[in-house]
């Protein structure tokens, strides 16, 4: 175990193999049953500070996030709740299919309604069978309070087969703690305790049924005893979280099969395990909320988990190994591969849930009431701007998308595509439509547009087209305004994931934090030219205090300062000037710049739904029935966004000297990307392998 992840206090270990150190458990689990469990000193860890509400919002969060523990796992489908509020795939996929409708926010789903509703029981018959608890075990001194079946999700299901686990919360107090947190009264108590018990038990019959990434055990336990501070007749209540004081005492507690001797391996689980409950309760915050999560508004806000998991897995299985093995770029193919199939996977789910068309594997399993023909003329294609080494067009082509993509410079990967897949990757060099009108405005006119020698495309996109803007670099600021300059009484919907920091120009530039929305303004504002306050005494000691106070979670700013994280705003804001509905969300894909930025998606998905209750049986989705994101869809609104448009790439365009000189900086830039990356490109390439350009590097 790497020492910064050690917790434990070591000096207090024995040092001595676990199965010289075992001892039967205190706790008397399934006496009933007479079973045998057992712990050991090693396997205990005293004087911590946690409150019990603390390890117990811990254990909620590790019933979803098993992954925290174990690195051969996804997560954890939570099955059954007896008290309703952990919300099962069925329920989630339900919710944010009403955050589309016409009243829905995006707010964070409410609790369910109850464990037992229609939700629940349509979701076990998706399962194919009934999910029911196994019998909960009898712990004298103890109560049974809740109750949660789960599925544990292997990363690699061709290793490992899923398998489900119950987990019973049992609680004992010795005082009354939860009343001291209101008057404090401590009188006539010389001690006051409460204990937490969590036993987890796997739905299995026998041990060879056994998944690997599961100790192999019939049963586990966590106990985790607490004893409240007694000062005087008072009890000492912590500052911070104004919550009672005290230690406490983790102990792990495990039911081992009869004849099963205690391995290396499990006893090297089982040590892990402690510790990584007692590491990860230190970052824990009682969050009050009943399952455990730490709302993270970023994060599964656009698409449940379970949904992009899914699909990447399907992903990964069906073009992972051949692509790794016919890969003829420099780079390694892992970089780029595992992270382009995680992105199509998350457009895959995005697409079904805005447009309701399904990957081509999934509408033979319809019995014929979805045909190809009509989900191609339901989705209306997709562009890869900057697509780069081809591999997310060429997924997406063979998923049954038609779309296609460009970028700066043929790379050497689109040669082992498909030939059909080859005509769908074209070497062109955007150029913005101010920058080409400003251009072939000016006194040179014709001749003012240089001869790249490639084609050169302004962004004139079909009605509806989705772009794509993975990692592009140069026009990821860009491509917000490319949608609405490309249909203005309709703009386009896109998914940004921004990379290296540019200015309009294409030139390298770090963007500064936005300011904080205000009462006064109610916006952020997008004017970035104005100088950052400095710090009253002007030394650096004040000014790094001053950064860590904005970046504090208490600031009131829900940005990052980092370059990117400046970036992302500055995308965001841009969005938001045209008029999109902008999301940002965290991507679960395998790269640090793993943030998302979608426009449009609810107007779509409503434009969509609205279209489909209007049609015939025989009827689909037509260029008569235009997918409109602006207020009406008409001419009256799209002058207003081009408006919007030329505002923004004035102002943004001034610290470069204006939108000619910006343009013919473009230029220059396009010329060098389609030479290809020459030593200076290959010295700017930064830790994401990404150089002077995505059109390069990717």
């Amino acid at each position: 175990m790497p020492r910064k992840k050690l917790v434990r206090d070591i000096s207090q270990l024995s040092g001595k193999p676990l199965s010289e150190t075992l001892e039967p458990s205190h706790l008397n689990i399934g006496s009933v049953s007479h079973e045998k469990w057992f712990t050991s000193p090693d396997l205990r860890e005293g004087s911590l500070p946690f409150s019990t509400k603390v390890v117990y919002s811990m254990m909620l969060f590790l019933l979803a996030n098993p992954n925290m523990n174990s690195s051969h796992l996804y997560r954890a489908d939570i099955l059954y709740d007896s008290w309703g509020v952990m919300w099962t795939p069925w329920e989630k996929e339900k919710w944010f299919d009403s955050t589309l409708t016409e009243d829905s926010g995006n707010e964070p789903a409410p609790a369910a309604a109850s464990s037992e509703s229609e939700s629940q029981s349509q979701y076990q018959a998706k399962l194919g069978r009934e999910v029911n608890p196994l019998p909960a075990k009898d712990v004298p001194g103890f109560r049974l309070t809740r109750t949660v079946v789960r599925r544990l999700i292997p990363r690699n299901p061709k290793l490992d087969q899923p398998m489900d686990q119950t987990a019973y919360f049992y609680e004992k107090e010795d005082g009354q703690i939860s009343s001291l947190e209101q008057d404090g009264d401590t009188s006539g108590l010389e001690e006051i305790s409460e204990s937490l018990l969590v036993v987890y038990t796997p739905h299995v019959q026998s041990k060879e049924d056994m998944p690997w990434y599961h100790p192999l055990l019939q049963s586990l336990a966590f106990l985790y005893d607490f004893k409240l501070d007694v000062k005087n007749g008072t009890a000492t209540v912590a500052a911070q979280d104004s919550t009672p004081s005290g230690t406490g005492t983790m102990s792990l507690h495990f039911l081992p099969y009869e004849m099963e001797p205690i391995s290396k391996r499990l006893e090297r689980t089982l040590l892990v395990l402690l510790n990584s409950q007692i590491r990860l309760a230190r970052g824990t915050r009682d969050t009050n909320m009943p399952d455990g999560s730490n709302y993270n508004p970023s994060k599964d806000n656009v698409l449940p988990q379970h949904l992009v998991q899914n699909t990447y897995s399907r992903l990964k299985l069906k073009y992972a190994a051949d692509l790794c093995q016919r890969w003829v770029e420099d780079t390694p193919a892992s970089k780029h591969v595992f992270e382009d199939l995680s992105i199509t996977a998350f457009l895959i789910e995005l697409w079904r849930m805005m447009y309701g068309v399904v990957p081509s594997s999934e509408r033979d399993e319809k019995n014929g009431t979805t045909s190809s023909n009509d989900d191609d003329r339901t989705f209306p294609g997709f562009v890869d701007v900057a697509c780069g080494n081809g591999v997310l067009v060429y997924v997406l082509l063979m998923e049954g998308y038609h779309g296609w993509g460009f970028d700066a410079r043929r790379r050497k990967t689109w040669s082992i595509f498909p030939e059909s897949v080859q005509k769908c990757l074209k070497e062109s060099i955007y150029v913005p439509t101010p920058f080409a009108d400003t251009m072939m405005d000016s006194e040179e006119g014709v001749d003012a547009m240089p001869d790249l020698g490639v084609e050169i495309h302004t962004g004139a996109f079909q009605k509806g087209t989705f772009i794509i803007s993975n990692h592009a670099d140069e026009l990821t600021v860009w491509t917000p305004l490319m949608a609405a300059l490309a249909s203005p009484e309709s703009p386009l919907p896109f998914l940004a994931i921004p990379c290296c920091s540019h200015s309009l120009s294409g030139a390298r530039y770090r963007y500064p934090p936005p300011k904080p929305k205000t009462p006064d303004t109610g916006s952020d504002s997008t004017d970035d030219q104005s100088e950052e306050s400095q710090p009253a005494k002007g030394d650096l000691k004040a000014l790094r205090a001053e950064k860590l106070a904005q970046n504090s979670p208490d600031s009131g700013m829900d940005h990052n300062v980092s370059m990117y994280g400046c970036l992302t705003s500055k995308t965001m804001a841009i969005a938001e000037e045209v008029g999109y509905e902008a999301e940002k969300t965290l991507l679960r894909i395998p790269s640090t710049r793993n943030m998302g930025i979608v426009g449009g998606r609810r107007k779509v998905a409503r434009e969509c739904r609205r279209s489909r209750k209007l049609e015939t049986p025989t009827q689909v989705l037509t260029e008569k029935t235009e997918i409109s994101l602006s207020a009406g869809g008409d001419d009256d609104a799209g002058i207003g966004i081009i408006d919007k448009v030329e505002n923004i790439v004035s102002r943004e365009c001034a610290r470069e000297g204006g939108i000619n000189q910006a343009a013919r900086i473009w230029i220059e830039r396009a010329r060098s990307i389609h030479r290809g990356p020459g030593k200076g490109a290959q010295r700017e390439t930064g830790s994401e392998g990404h150089g002077h350009s995505k059109q390069i590097e990717r």
